[in-house]
Order: structure tokens, then C-alpha cells, then sequence
């Protein structure tokens, strides 16, 4: 009788076609469908989307396939490929994760420009993608339902809509949303709460919603790094190629046993990087390299590939949350272009170059921060930062024909002082210089009385501050032949040359009655010579000198020690005019130890009364870190 059982030869082929219905699944991961199906239309690299470009991209793609992702927030630099990601991710969404979307711009037009140059190109070369979209009897894309702002899908309807229309954005709700450029985004929409929130709200009795923020910051206060900052705070290690420690990209950082490390340009001293005490470009892009902070070991633009594949297989490396005990779900990210190996203007010695030309404007320093280096800016950070270069000069190392200047805040227990020497413009210095002399306090006017004699300073080169105790401050400038100086808000004043009006910073001559609003006023014909100045313009002035390269604006190192202090005590932030709602740019107080600041502001408004500077062009000069 023949036997029952499949016989030895094909037993475990049977045993396997029986038990294949119950095997696992094998599922495909996010990178690799993104690998497998997305090409890049346009942009540095294009073709089928390699990730070998973008290691740090594989973890965030993955996000996009999990449910336990709720907020994804990407804080990265420009040109990182952040916008690839969320077309790869979106993409992947539509075929494999279908639910109805929302990417959300800074306004509508921005949008729809978006979907059309950017968006659709992805579109038409993902063919699992292009076969969910609407056709028409003759198999023709039905351009009704699959238009600029709205994309109706077989599985799922994904619009386009701009960040600044209440209506659109809560007529909407969306289980999946991503917000990009988040950071031009209004803070409040008319009575309705911010668009970040005005979105998230519509999520709620969503089963699985994401929400994707991302953006290059701007200030400290704004969108994405207020966001960032609820998250994990994740970013990104590599190892070193000399002691494999893993490390962070940054431009600066500091180490106990190595110094300054980060991206340098220099071995020992940036004047191995200058040619007669000026950048040059040459040496700076052949010297750039990258210090390691573990080991103090040189690395250079060329390994970065090497290390961020590495990083992004070893589980030693790669995306470390840096907060802990952020709620489940929230996932953030922040990358600096020091990461970035999609062009040769992202290596370092074109970071360094770009630095460089960058410290001098603040408008270009504040988009080196936040478009290179994927930081917020804080200008408090900022001026704390920019330490004051103190140096060593003898009497004999300024020149002869300089002219003293002296200024002093008056305070209730004494003055704070400070002296400097100025020369005139000249060919080879067309903005004049200074050497500071002395920064002190004086308890008495006595002694005020005394350096003035020591420094062979003439009476009408010594301004007082009469902002505060204006008349007994009067008395003393008439007593020992001073002048007064008196900030303003006030931009410009007015002055009558030639018969020509001319603006500048500083008044004509004020009189003040050293007796005025007692009952002593108008019995004594002695008065008071003062001038008014603009605060804010003396401020940007002083900057303007202090950041001129090459220095211009020497500082002794016998300085009183709170003398960087002072200097650093005011940032300048945008603020809304109430007036006329423009956003204008002004000074703010970090801290009351101002007085050596002050006196800075009025020696500079003298020496420009008296000829002895001329301001660089660039008087928006005022931050460098």
C-alpha cells in the first residue's frame, strides 16, 4: 500500500508551501521605497534619490512610516536637502500611507508656486504615485481634481494652502500636515490663535495624526526653534577619522584640553591666514580644515562622506536626543551646513570664506547664523560672545598729533570715566583711529579733575553726561570749562551750512541754567554749552568703529575689568513702530552696567564733532560674533 506521507526528497518543500500563508511579512522600509521609486527632477543632484548623499535623512524618512511619530520637527540650514525630505516623505505617504494631507506655505501664492515647479515634477517621475492620480475618460491626468492647490488622489485629497488665510486653514482637517519655511508664518492671524496652532487644533480626533514643522531659524523667539525646543532635541554625531569619538559638526567649540576647536583656518594664530593684516581669501581656503574636539586631530571637507555613511550605520552614531524628558512623540532635528556634501559651497573652506565675508554686516551675520550654521539669533548671545580685544601700546606707539578726548556718566556716588586718543582720517587710516587710554571710576571731580591735567586734555574736550542731575552737572562744566552732552531719540538734527540745511547726529550748541527750576533761575548770566545726540546713531557708530577690520578702535588692557561688560550691555532687536507699524530695529538694555558704554558713545560724538573720524561705510556694523 503506498505510503501517505510525501516522501524525504520534496518533505520540506511541502512543510514550507504549507506553512507559507503564516510566515512574516517582510515590509518594506520607508528609505528603501524612497530609494527604489522617487527621482530628483531638478536641484544639484538629480536622478534616482540616493541617500548616500543625505545619510542623516534615512532616520527622519523612517519617522514618515511610524505611528508613533505625532510632531517631526526639522531646524535645519538651507540647502540641506530639507525640502527633498518632505517631497520624499510625502510621497511615500500618498502610496503607502494614504490619508488626507495639508502642506501649509507662507502664503498662497508661495504655495501654489510650491506644487508647481517643485512638488509636481516628483510627482510625474514617481510612477507608484502618478498612478493614484485622477484621470479623465482618455486616460488623461483629469487637471480638475489634480490642480496647483488642490490634488485629489485615488486614496487620498492633499492641498496646498498658505499660511496666511484663517479660513483655509481651519475649514481643513488633516491627519497628516507639514508646514515648511514655518518661520514666515504669522505669530497670530486676526482674532484667530498662530497658523501652527490654528492647524494642530484640526488634529484632534485624528487616530494617527503627524504633524511636520520645518524651517531655517531666524530669531530665538520665532517658530521653529520654540518648537524645536518641546521636542528630543536630536543631532547628529559622527565619528572622527583620528580617534573615532563620536562628535558634533559645530562651527566653535570649546575644549578643555585642545582650545578652540571647530572650524578653523588657522594652526596657531589667524595671522597665519592674513597678508598684511588682512584675509586672504587664498590662504584661508587652502588652510580650512575641522579640529576635533576629542583629540585635537585635523579633518578635512573630503572625509565628511566617509563619516556620515558610518554614522549612519552604527548604531555608536548618528541622531542622539539631547532632551530626554520630552513627551513621547515629539522627534526634532537640527543640522548646520557643516553636514552638507551636496556642493563644493558647503565645504569648509568655503563655510570659513563665507564667515568671513559675513561677520561684518549684521544682516549677513544674522543669515550666516541661521542659514549655514541652522541657529537661532539672539542678539544677546551675539554680543556676549564677541569678546573685547584688549592690547598692549606705549605712549610712543601713538602718534603725536592724536587729540585726547574725555567723557564721564555722572552717578550718585561717582563718575565712571574713560579717555581716548583719536588721529584724523588719513590715506593710509581714511577713518581716523583711537586708542583707549583710560576706563575707570572716579569718586570725586577732583580726581576727574586731576587725570584731565595728566593727560594734558583741553577743558572743551571733556563732555558730562547731563541726562541725569543736569544742574549740578551744569554747575560743574561751568565751574571747570567742560561741555555737557544730553541723548535723544531724536535721528537727526538739523544744522545750517553755507546756507545748505545738513542733518547729522548731534545738535547745534544748547544753553542750560545751571539754577533752572529753583528759585535761583535767570540771576546769573553763566551757562551751561551742551549738545544733544541721537542715542541710537551714537550706538551704531561705536559699533561701526569697534568691528572695523583692520582695527581701527584699540583698547588698553589696563581697562577697568568690567570694561567688556559695559561695552556688551545692549542688543538691538526688531520692534513694531506704535506709531506706524513698521518694524524698526532698536537698542535694548541687557543689563544697568552701561556707563563705559555710554562714555564711549559720547567721546565718538565729540571726535565727529571736532573732525577726527570718519565713519566706515558700513555703520550697520554692529554685530560680530
Amino acid at each position: 500500500m503506498p505510503s501517505l506521507l510525501p516522501n524525504s526528497a520534496n518533505e520540506g518543500e511541502s512543510f514550507r508551501a504549507i506553512g507559507a500563508p503564516w510566515a512574516p511579512v517582510k515590509t518594506e522600509s520607508v528609505c528603501d521605497w524612497v530609494e527604489s521609486n522617487v527621482e530628483l527632477p531638478t536641484g544639484a543632484i538629480t536622478g534616482k534619490m540616493n541617500l548616500g548623499y543625505m545619510p542623516y535623512a534615512r532616520e527622519i524618512l523612517e519617522r514618515y512610516g511610524s505611528k508613533n511619530t505625532r510632531h517631526l520637527v526639522l531646524e535645519f540650514a538651507t540647502q540641506l536637502g530639507k525640502t527633498t525630505i518632505l517631497s520624499a516623505g510625502m510621497l511615500y505617504r500618498i502610496a503607502r500611507e494614504p490619508e488626507d494631507a495639508m502642506w501649509v506655505m507662507a502664503n498662497a501664492d508661495q504655495a501654489r508656486d510650491f506644487n508647481k515647479e517643485r512638488f509636481m515634477p516628483f510627482v510625474r517621475q514617481c510612477k507608484p504615485v502618478l498612478d493614484l492620480a485622477p484621470r479623465t475618460t482618455k486616460g488623461a491626468i483629469d487637471k480638475h481634481l489634480w490642480g496647483f492647490t488642490s490634488q485629489h488622489y485615488l486614496s487620498m485629497v492633499l492641498n496646498f494652502v498658505g499660511a496666511g488665510s484663517p479660513a483655509n486653514l481651519a475649514s481643513r482637517p488633516r491627519g497628516f500636515i507639514q508646514m515648511d519655511e514655518c518661520d514666515k508664518y504669522y505669530d497670530q492671524l486676526g482674532f484667530d490663535a498662530g497658523t501652527i496652532q490654528l492647524v494642530e487644533e484640526r488634529q484632534k480626533t485624528m487616530h494617527f495624526p503627524i504633524s511636520v514643522k520645518a524651517s531655517s531659524p531666524t530669531l530665538i523667539d520665532r517658530m521653529i526653534h520654540v518648537e524645536y525646543l518641546k521636542t528630543d532635541q536630536r543631532q547628529f554625531w559622527v565619528p572622527c577619522p583620528r580617534c573615532e569619538q563620536p562628535i558634533l559638526l559645530k562651527f566653535r567649540v570649546k575644549s578643555e584640553k585642545h582650545g578652540d576647536c571647530g572650524l578653523r583656518w588657522w594652526q596657531e594664530h589667524e595671522d597665519e591666514a592674513k597678508t598684511d593684516g588682512q584675509w586672504d581669501f587664498r590662504k584661508i581656503r587652502a588652510n580650512a580644515f575641522f579640529k576635533c574636539q576629542c583629540c585635537g586631530g585635523k579633518i578635512h571637507s573630503f572625509e565628511r562622506q566617509d563619516m556620515l555613511v558610518e554614522a549612519a550605520q552604527n548604531k555608536d552614531y548618528g541622531w542622539k536626543p539631547q532632551n530626554e524628558r520630552a513627551e513621547t512623540g515629539r522627534y526634532g532635528y537640527q543640522l548646520s551646513s557643516l553636514y552638507s556634501i551636496l556642493g563644493n559651497e558647503t565645504s569648509f573652506a568655503s563655510i570659513a570664506a563665507k564667515w568671513i565675508i559675513s561677520k561684518g554686516l549684521r544682516s549677513d551675520l544674522q543669515n550666516f547664523v541661521n542659514g549655514w550654521l541652522a541657529e537661532p539669533w539672539d542678539e544677546a548671545q551675539a554680543y556676549d560672545f564677541k569678546e573685547v580685544k584688549l592690547e598692549i601700546f606705549r605712549p610712543h606707539d601713538i602718534p603725536e598729533d592724536s587729540v585726547p578726548l574725555m567723557a564721564a556718566d555722572c552717578q550718585e556716588l561717582g563718575y565712571w570715566v574713560l579717555i581716548r586718543r583719536f588721529q584724523r582720517p588719513s590715506p593710509q587710516f581714511p577713518h581716523g583711529q583711537s586708542w583707549l587710554l583710560f576706563a575707570g571710576f572716579c569718586q570725586t571731580i577732583e580726581e576727574m579733575v586731576d587725570l584731565q591735567r595728566e593727560y594734558n586734555i583741553e577743558g572743551e574736550n571733556v563732555t558730562l553726561d547731563m541726562a541725569h542731575r543736569p544742574n549740578q552737572v551744569a554747575r560743574d562744566i561751568i565751574k571747570n570749562g567742560w561741555r555737557g552732552v544730553w541723548g535723544s531719540d531724536t535721528k537727526r538734527f538739523q544744522h545750517v551750512v553755507d546756507g545748505q540745511r545738513v542733518l547729522r547726529p548731534y545738535s547745534v550748541p544748547q544753553f542750560r541754567d545751571p539754577m533752572l527750576g529753583t528759585s535761583w533761575a535767570n540771576r546769573t548770566f553763566k551757562r551751561a554749552v551742551f549738545v544733544l545726540f541721537s542715542k541710537q546713531e551714537a550706538l551704531d557708530m561705536v559699533a561701526s568703529l569697534r568691528y572695523a577690520e583692520p582695527a581701527i578702535w584699540h583698547c588698553t588692557v589696563n581697562a577697568h575689568p568690567d570694561y567688556a561688560r559695559h561695552l556688551n550691555s545692549r542688543v538691538k532687536r526688531q520692534e513694531k513702530n506704535k506709531r506706524t507699524g513698521k518694524v524698526e530695529w532698536r537698542y535694548h538694555e541687557l543689563h544697568q552696567s552701561n556707563h563705559l558704554a555710554d562714555c564711549e558713545s559720547h567721546v565718538t560724538i565729540r571726535a565727529l564733532q571736532l573732525g577726527l573720524l570718519a565713519l566706515p561705510n558700513q555703520t550697520e556694523q554692529h554685530h560680530a560674533i
